[in-house]
């Protein structure tokens, strides 16, 4: 874990997202450490969340929004420590986890609407392509959730956003629309920046 950390510090160094690096790798090292010790489990995070973007979101099961009236600070945050009210307490809920800029968690199991990640497909890589997955950049099918985070990386200005794949164990981090980190191997070194 240590070499795909210091990896990442080096592409979000060259990041124009201006959110602190310390709380970007923060993310990383935690959504990162949870994807190497459990197994198919999925997770969407948007980091610099801001509220005016609400009319993108429903909540489908209050009982997954654990942050709406608890806030936690991703700065407070350990890695296998904490019993509740931190990530880990997510990765069995559907939607997004939101975070502002300050590392405060504000919402999970949000469900994001109105996001058109074909319309946006189309405006930053225009062409033909197979699929969503190809025209994104992605060197594997992905489904909703990646589309859904590469998109929103792109309509929510100056945002990082992370995933991990249910199915295969991923992690991406996405800005401007583009792949700027993966864990798989043949992304690494193609990485999509728009």
């Amino acid at each position: 874990m240590k070499k795909q950390l210091l990896a990442i510090e080096e592409v979000l160094k060259k990041s124009e997202v201006a959110l602190p690096i310390s709380l970007k790798m923060k993310l990383a090292e935690l959504i990162l450490g949870l994807s190497l010790s459990r197994k198919h489990f999925g997770l969407f995070v948007i980091f610099g969340w801001k509220n005016k973007w609400r009319k993108f979101t429903d909540v489908s099961d209050s009982s997954q929004d654990i942050f709406l009236k608890r806030r936690v600070n991703v700065k407070n945050l350990q890695f296998g420590k904490q019993k509740h009210y931190d990530i880990a307490t997510t990765i069995n809920f559907d939607g997004a986890i939101l975070i502002n800029r300050r590392g405060n968690i504000v919402h999970s199991g949000v469900m994001l609407e109105g996001l058109r990640p074909r319309i946006v497909a189309d405006k930053i890589n225009p062409g033909r392509f197979e699929d969503l997955s190809e025209q994104f950049g992605f060197k594997q099918k992905v489904h909703l959730r990646h589309l859904n985070a590469i998109t929103a990386s792109y309509v929510f200005k100056g945002t990082t956003v992370f995933t991990v794949s249910e199915e295969t164990g991923s992690f991406h981090v996405f800005e401007k629309g583009g792949i700027i980190y993966s864990t798989v191997s043949d992304e690494r070194g193609n990485l999509q920046t728009f």
